[in-house]
């Protein structure tokens, strides 16, 4: 990571901000209004969690450029990283791969084997490219902005 980076637990306070990011970069895909209004729910980033612990967001001279959470797994010994979500201004820049870097680290250190994502489309490139593995699709409770269903590539990685 570049000197004057800093990845650190997320304040509840921080949430809201948090949330705002996630939307814009959600809406670095092109996304719609509408889409992104519908999709707000899901990228509300919850309070309890960072409270938790759950949120890690990584800093730099006090400007968040991106974060992810981390979330209990359907097994007691898988995750989940609910959200990762970089500013789009650096998107390509090594900050997606920062915040996953810290959170394979973070679920090895609590002795966890197993990391799923339930990806947006559009960043499937992103999963594969730092090492998850495609195992299937799950259909989106967002609709896509034509109307039809949704499906979102699931990926698995092994600690």
């Amino acid at each position: 990571m570049t000197a004057g980076r800093l990845l650190r637990l997320a304040t509840a306070s921080e949430c809201g901000s948090l949330s705002a990011l996630a939307l814009r970069s959600k809406a670095y895909w092109g996304y719609d209004p509408l889409f992104l209004q519908a999709c707000r729910e899901e990228l509300t980033v919850d309070p309890k969690a960072a409270t938790a612990g759950r949120v890690v967001v990584l800093v730099e001279e006090e400007t968040t450029l991106g974060f992810y959470a981390l979330s209990p797994g359907e097994r007691r010994e898988e995750a989940e990283i609910s959200l990762l979500f970089v500013e789009p201004a650096v998107i390509g820049h090594g900050i997606g791969r920062a915040l996953w870097e810290h959170a394979v680290a973070k679920a090895r250190a609590q002795g966890l084997k197993r990391l799923k994502v339930l990806s947006d489309p559009f960043a499937l490139g992103f999963y594969r490219a730092v090492g998850a593995t495609l195992s299937g699709k799950i259909r989106s409770a967002v609709r896509a902005p034509d109307g039809s269903e949704r499906c979102l590539p699931v990926l698995h990685f092994e600690l």
